[in-house]
């Protein structure tokens, strides 16, 4: 794990090298924005819809090395954040889902049940945030591609983007990390959140 007080070097980087900052940046970050609209964020996982949803969009054999390897990264990512958000000063999740990501039954139902309690588990936290954008909504921002916002104590920020030609991180351009924050804050404001997205969660996991 890395210590708060470690630096981390700001630049922008695309590839592998992009990634390997976001996971120091998530363990240190004391603001945090997640927006996704296809599937459950990374970061709130569990193991059964973890490897389904990594075999699937990476073409991987269920059982290959590889396959465990990933999964296992994903896994000690969350639980190193589970770990940060029950300490004494936990950092602020904000977490954007379309709720056809969470409809989208990933590893079956029992396994999809499972991640939705563990969602709602997690969203009753008091640091983390849940924002379920409804279906009723339509069109709206987030559906123009993922993406995470990372705030650090001393004013340093980031915003990450995962696509399938590979991770990108911009870090010295203020300028679009504060517009990717805006965006993440703007689609909060029509998600249901608090009780409403736990009932919502509950509701998707009832009729599965």
């Amino acid at each position: 794990m890395v210590a708060t007080g470690d630096p981390i070097e700001v630049s922008d980087e695309q590839g592998p090298g992009a990634f390997d900052q976001l996971m120091r940046l998530e363990q240190v970050a004391n603001r945090i924005f997640l927006v996704q609209s296809l599937f459950v964020p990374g970061l709130f996982q569990n193991k059964g819809y973890a490897e389904e949803m990594i075999a699937r969009t990476t073409g991987l054999q269920a059982g290959s090395r590889e396959l465990s390897d990933r999964v296992d990264i994903r896994l000690q990512r969350g639980a190193i954040l589970e770990k940060r958000l029950q300490a004494a000063t936990p950092p602020q999740v904000s977490i954007v889902v379309d709720e056809g990501a969470l409809r989208r039954v990933v590893g079956g139902p029992v396994a999809m049940r499972e991640q939705l309690g563990h969602l709602a588990s997690m969203a009753r936290l008091g640091s983390v945030h849940l924002g379920i954008i409804p279906l009723s909504y339509g069109a709206h921002v987030g559906l123009k591609g993922s993406f995470e916002v990372h705030e650090l104590a001393d004013g340093d920020a980031a915003v990450f983007f995962e696509g399938s030609q590979g991770d990108e991180i911009i870090r010295t351009d203020q300028a679009v990390i504060a517009r990717y924050r805006e965006s993440a804050e703007a689609l909060m404001t029509v998600a249901l959140t608090g009780g409403e997205a736990i009932d919502r969660l509950e509701v998707i996991s009832a009729e599965l």
